[in-house]
């Protein structure tokens, strides 16, 4: 008796789609970890720009500090509520017509800081509009390597009424908002690469 033995046949084609699969898994893990090497100085440099966003920020409080304290001990200014935030009219007050149903759409924490800083400078000619009710208006404070005030860095300042758009205010505190600005040049009219904003409320002594 004679045994016939068949041999099953792999189908043709089944070796070449095998390497077409482990090719493209090795193709998207390696696009994954590209993505992941080049994405890494990028957050890096995001963050190096909110942390120097955020000295600025600091700066500008100190510097706010020291010159209100000069400024009324010398007699320059008279009282606080001389210098508070009050143009672009409503940008001190969070409900119109102290209606609660009725959000104004300018007040200075619906806005973002890119845009505060556009409303205290509307004629983008890099000084404030009214200066008077801003202590500090994109104010340089760091020098570079030749000892020139490095253009970059920023701070604005300014104060304001909390108690603005209410029925009763209180003399006694007030809000000092700063804002610290990094930026991709030295000129005012460049990219913005980080902000950030501190918002610290001031009490002052009971005589």
């Amino acid at each position: 008796m004679e045994i016939k033995i068949n041999h099953k046949r792999q189908p043709q084609g089944s070796g070449l789609i095998a390497v077409i699969l482990v090719l493209a898994f090795m193709l998207t893990v390696g696009v994954a970890v590209l993505t992941v090497t080049s994405s890494g100085p990028k957050v890096s440099a995001t963050m190096r720009y909110q942390e120097e966003a955020f000295n600025a920020a600091e700066a500008g409080f100190d510097a706010a500090r020291m010159t209100m304290e000069d400024s009324l001990a010398s007699g320059t200014w008279g009282s606080f509520g001389d210098h508070f935030l009050k143009s672009p009219d409503g940008v001190d007050i969070p409900f119109i017509n102290m209606n609660l149903a009725t959000p104004n759409p300018i007040y200075f924490r619906r806005l973002t800081d890119e845009q505060i800083l556009q409303l205290l400078d509307q004629n983008r000619d890099g000084q404030a509009d009214n200066p008077l009710q801003v202590i500090f208006f994109e104010e340089p404070f760091v020098y570079d390597r030749n000892g020139n005030l490095d253009g970059r860095y920023r701070y604005t300042v300014f104060i304001i009424d909390d108690e603005a758009g209410f029925s009763t205010t209180d003399p006694t505190d007030f809000l000092m908002v700063c804002i610290g600005v990094v930026r991709s040049g030295p000129n005012v009219s460049d990219r913005i690469l980080a902000t950030c904003r501190l918002e610290i409320e001031i009490e002052l002594p009971e005589l």
